[in-house]
């Protein structure tokens, strides 16, 4: 057989390399300035099959770097809508949670005009009356309009809806401004009991930024979290009315906003992959200190104490007093060892009161009990609040003034 013959023989029966290996490694690692070159500038059969092999390693190559490009970028953009997420889903007001995303899209993302629409007269806006509380809007970016229109606009569909040349038409970004501004927009339904309710308009400077065909999962999974951030604030008004989201002693959370910012923290740890640690905190012998020598006495110190948690946490935590002398803080993003170190810098915050006048209880010392999701016994919010009172238990058996993180698994 002469060199072409066998090249054909190879290129017909690949599985000849399943048996020497080594051989296609050999042609791998021919240089391709070393193939000879024919009369005429024309390649042999064999040396086609090189040539080919080579340049199925180069496009691989190529094909392989541009999949990390891509990866990478996606990990970006997944890194920046968490961070967005966290920071819609850990406002109480709308009117904060609005700003805030605009702010956060405008900052990490290529856009330059960022609009909100909820529709007037949907039955999930019309209970808690909306419209009646904002009647001219937010700050221009949410604003209001009919029922029916969220509909038309996607032609009944619940996708997003992508524009590559806006030329002053669109029929979100309707200012003048704006209008010869935006040259391509993504417009996003916003859906609550599967219904589009709304819209969110994003619009950039650029043409082609957004365009048809363009990956739209993360813009629907930033609908899906705005709608959720509504939906919790709305709850949360409805709690503002029956009860008081702040305690009045300290300022803090009150233990009646814990439960739908746990089950809001831990969905995001679990669909996410973030952890999540809960921290429960005790002012060790607050009762009998309360007994001996009052109520004012023991608001003081619960006063000076939720500001060192306060100041610890700063956006980082969320607090919540629960009960006499007792405290929760969840730390969506930290680890055990990070929920250790936090712990430990509130306890070392503690140093520097002193009361003196409070024979017996001059130095003030707390114990905590942590928790962190994931664990093999947390299939639920609550267990996270259990395991860390677990904790507590343990550390104030043990004497207080101690922090215990509840066993990992």
């Amino acid at each position: 057989m002469n060199k072409d013959q066998i090249a054909i023989y190879i290129n017909e029966h690949p599985e000849f390399f399943n048996e020497y290996p080594e051989l296609l490694r050999k042609i791998k690692a021919i240089d391709e300035s070393d193939l000879p070159i024919e009369p005429l500038n024309t390649l042999s059969i064999a040396d086609r099959i090189i040539k080919r092999v080579h340049d199925d390693k180069a496009h691989l190559k190529n094909k392989l770097e541009w999949f990390v490009e891509v990866a990478e970028a996606n990990e970006k953009i997944h890194e920046h809508l968490y961070e967005i997420e966290r920071a819609i889903l850990s406002t109480v007001h709308l009117d904060e949670m609005v700003e805030q995303l605009k702010v956060e899209i405008t900052r990490r993302f290529e856009i330059i005009a960022v609009r909100i629409y909820l529709a007037d007269g949907a039955d999930h806006f019309m209970e808690y009356k909306l419209k009646e509380s904002y009647p001219g809007g937010i700050n221009g970016t949410l604003r209001f309009f009919d029922k029916n229109a969220a509909a038309d606009l996607f032609n009944g569909e619940l996708k997003p809806i992508l524009h590559g040349e806006v030329k002053g038409d669109s029929k979100v970004f309707v200012e003048a401004e704006e209008k010869e501004a935006i040259k391509s927009e993504a417009l996003i339904p916003i859906i609550l009991g599967g219904e589009a309710v709304g819209v969110i308009g994003l619009g950039s400077a650029r043409e082609n930024h957004f365009y048809d065909g363009l990956r739209t999962d993360y813009l629907e999974r930033m609908a899906e979290k705005i709608g959720i951030a509504m939906g919790n604030i709305l709850l949360i008004d409805r709690l503002r009315r029956k009860q008081t989201v702040t305690d009045k002693q300290t300022g803090l959370y009150a233990s009646s906003y814990l439960e739908p910012s746990l089950q809001r923290e831990f969905e995001i740890a679990t669909t996410q992959g973030k952890p999540l640690s809960c921290l429960k905190l005790h002012i060790d012998y607050f009762l009998s200190l309360l007994e001996s020598f009052g109520e004012a006495e023991g608001e003081k110190i619960l006063q000076d104490f939720a500001k060192i948690l306060t100041e610890k946490c700063k956006s980082y935590g969320i607090v919540f007093r629960i009960d006499i002398g007792e405290f929760i803080v969840l730390l969506p993003g930290a680890d055990a060892e990070a929920a250790q170190k936090f712990a430990e810098t509130v306890r070392s915050a503690l140093g520097p009161l002193r009361y003196p006048h409070l024979k017996g209880y001059e130095f003030p010392t707390i114990s905590v009990g942590i928790a962190t999701f994931p664990h093999s016994e947390m299939k639920a919010p609550n267990d996270l609040i259990l395991l860390a009172s677990k904790g507590l238990a343990d550390a104030l058996e043990e004497g207080g003034n101690r922090l215990i993180l509840a066993a990992t698994g």
